[in-house]
């Protein structure tokens, strides 16, 4: 997120998995991301090289390492969307600072996790 004057820009990042089987995108449903409002995203799944991973199993944890606690809700992969696109239901962050949340993915036999650090 960068802000120019007034304007918001918000820039698209990705994240590779640990052992570098997956790479990942989001997007929210709502932008900025609010505290205390539960929203949904939609999440991309794709191999090292941009091919769609479309058989992924998902599942998110997370929290709020500096001050020891998890997520608020469970966010669950609810859909496939196709084209490696996921929708994931339930996410809630209740108060503003460092999040990190662990992506798992499970797919073609290969596990692996993503992690994306949020600073709200």
């Amino acid at each position: 997120l960068f802000l120019i004057g007034s304007l918001t820009v918000y820039s698209e990042e990705s994240w590779v998995s640990r052992s570098g089987y997956y790479k990942i995108t989001y997007q929210s449903e709502i932008s900025p991301i609010n505290i205390n409002t539960i929203h949904n995203w939609t999440l991309t799944v794709t191999d090292p090289n941009g091919n769609p991973v479309n058989t992924a199993k998902i599942l998110i944890e997370g929290g709020m390492p500096l001050h020891n606690h998890g997520l608020p809700t469970i966010p669950i992969a609810t859909k496939n969307l196709g084209n490696g696109k996921y929708l994931i239901e339930g996410f809630r962050f209740h108060m503003r600072g460092k999040w990190e949340l662990s992506i798992n993915i499970n797919a073609n036999d290969r596990r692996d996790t993503a992690i994306i650090h949020l600073n709200l």
